[in-house]
């Protein structure tokens, strides 16, 4: 008797408008959703005069520019406040995931009763109500635009984790790859590496399946090939679609599968250590490469392959040094993180996405890892 076929769901219901120009048709498009519609944004881009135009183009729209590098359940509040008390019906998010990822959450909460903290961190169940959001990326690594997660920061109550429902998929992603060019050396290199840690992760993710398996290994072709050039050159506009590109197909590729042991560890590295999601990925995503490489035999091999690499290991040198050339942080000394810290941040480490990494993880072996990291 052969082998019994495995069962999987792929699933993908945001419109995607990608191309260098597509973000002047974004009127038109949130026309097609409400008539009072809000930008929201971080308070950096929205002294930039791309916003100022995009604003302008939206007629009648309100500017909420409150969201934090790492959103938190105070802004989500605050955002779904704002839509209620100004009857706002459509939401366009434009900015790097946290914005994204704040829009998202508000969207829901502004509908439904009550703070984003009962659903993020008391376990308050979301209903499918929310208002339509079209998601504007102008950093390339996230892939926010094409999810359903929300990561966001309970302070209070400690926690930076996901959020994920399916009403948070954004209806249309607006993806030009002119908007991304502005974006300064450091965080090109940090959310690039999001995109890579997002395609490799939902590749060896133990729910990986074939559809997500495609995505990733292009989304590794893309990076490996294009992440050095924007990093030297951040004006070059075919490297820069290149990114997007990788990073709408890496949100593609983990969304699915869900993420592994790198973004575990990222949470305590962004909440505790102030670093921002991509370089917090960035920290542990070479070191889990050669942890996981036992585990992954000839998909290890061809997740190599997609790079231009032969193995694994090779994969985990260019990873770090892709870190040492944008000036990441690679040791855990660098970000402020001490031998008697160690014992807190792997058990804090210890979030339900590390049990889908493909090797099993002890704490004596991320408490080991750590150590050797600092």
């Amino acid at each position: 008797m052969g082998r019994r076929s495995e069962v999987w769901i792929y699933k993908q219901p945001t419109e995607v408008n990608f191309g260098i120009g597509v973000r002047k048709t974004l009127s038109e498009i949130v026309e097609r959703f409400g008539k009072k519609p809000v930008l929201v944004t971080d308070a950096a881009l929205a002294e930039f005069p791309m916003t100022n135009g995009i604003l302008a183009n939206l007629q009648g729209a309100l500017l909420f520019s409150e969201v934090e590098p790492n959103p938190t359940v105070k802004s989500v509040d605050r955002l779904a406040e704002i839509i209620r008390d100004n009857h706002c019906d459509v939401i366009a998010a434009l900015g790097g995931g946290s914005s994204l990822d704040c829009a998202k959450a508000a969207g829901a909460v502004a509908v439904q009763e009550g703070s984003i903290r009962a659903y993020h961190s008391q376990g308050k169940k979301l209903d499918g109500r929310r208002l339509p959001l079209i998601a504007i990326p102008t950093t390339a690594g996230t892939g926010s635009e094409v999810t359903p997660i929300s990561v966001l920061d309970d302070s209070e109550g400690g926690i930076k984790a996901p959020l994920a429902h399916d009403s948070f998929f954004p209806n249309v992603a607006v993806i030009d790859p002119e908007l991304t060019l502005t974006l300064p050396r450091y965080q090109t290199a940090c959310t690039g590496l999001d995109a890579l840690a997002h395609a490799i992760e939902g590749y060896w993710s133990k729910n990986h399946q074939p559809i997500c398996d495609v995505l990733a290994l292009e989304t590794v072709r893309l990076v490996l090939a294009n992440l050095p050039k924007v990093i030297a050159d951040g004006a070059d506009i075919v490297a820069r679609e290149n990114m997007c590109r990788a990073a709408l197909m890496g949100g593609m590729a983990f969304q699915l599968p869900k993420n592994a042991a790198v973004h575990a560890c990222s949470f305590p590295l962004s909440s505790r250590y102030h670093q921002p999601h991509g370089a917090a990925c960035a920290m542990t995503l070479d070191h889990f490469i050669r942890f996981n490489a036992p585990a992954m035999g000839d998909r290890g091999i061809a997740l190599a392959r997609a790079g231009g690499l032969e193995t694994m290991e090779a994969l985990a040198d260019v990873v770090h040094q892709l870190k040492v050339q944008a000036g990441l942080p690679v040791k855990l000394s660098e970000i402020g993180v001490t031998a008697s810290e160690i014992d807190a941040l792997t058990d804090a480490s210890f979030h339900p996405l590390m049990n889908n990494n493909p090797r099993e993880v002890t704490p004596g072996e991320l408490r080991s890892l750590y150590a050797q990291m600092l």
